[in-house]
Order: C-alpha cells, then structure tokens, then sequence
C-alpha cells in the first residue's frame, strides 16, 4: 500500500512541474516537441493539451517554436507563441 501512495505522489507532483499547450486561436495547429527526440502531434482550436513535456522545445509549424519547462504554460495566440 506504500508504494502505491509513494507512485501517486511521485505521479501528481510531475504532473505540476509539466508543460502544458494551450491553442487559442479558432484552427488547428501541427505541432513538433523537441525533448530528447521529436514527438510529432497536433493542437484543436480552443483546447489544452496538459503535461506534453517537463523541459522541452515547443514547435508550431509555421508560427515559431520556444523553449519551455517545469509549470510554464505555452499558448498559441493571434498567431503567435507566448509562455505564461
């Protein structure tokens, strides 16, 4: 029972120090993760994609790409990148 309660922990308090991807522009954005290797995905308009990576690089193609980690929150804005 332990362990079980030492993985939550460990688990939520990653979750917290994660970078998360928020779209708020009305399309939809292909999107490459830079962290170690390439993770290729995507961003619907209006939507957060939580936790994508806890020190990374984020690429937007065709707006721009920036460098995140720990709790930041990257936003797609008016056609730009900007963290929080």
């Amino acid at each position: 029972m332990k362990k079980i309660v030492v993985v939550l922990v460990i688990f939520c308090a990653a979750s917290v120090w994660a970078v998360d991807l928020r779209n708020e522009d009305s399309r939809r954005y292909e999107v490459k993760i830079h962290s170690g290797g390439t993770t290729h995905t995507s961003i619907e308009s209006g939507t957060t994609q939580m936790s994508v990576c806890s020190d990374c690089e984020i690429e937007v193609v065709g707006v721009g790409s920036v460098k995140a980690s720990g709790s930041e929150t990257v936003v797609i804005k008016d056609g730009a990148l900007e963290k929080r």
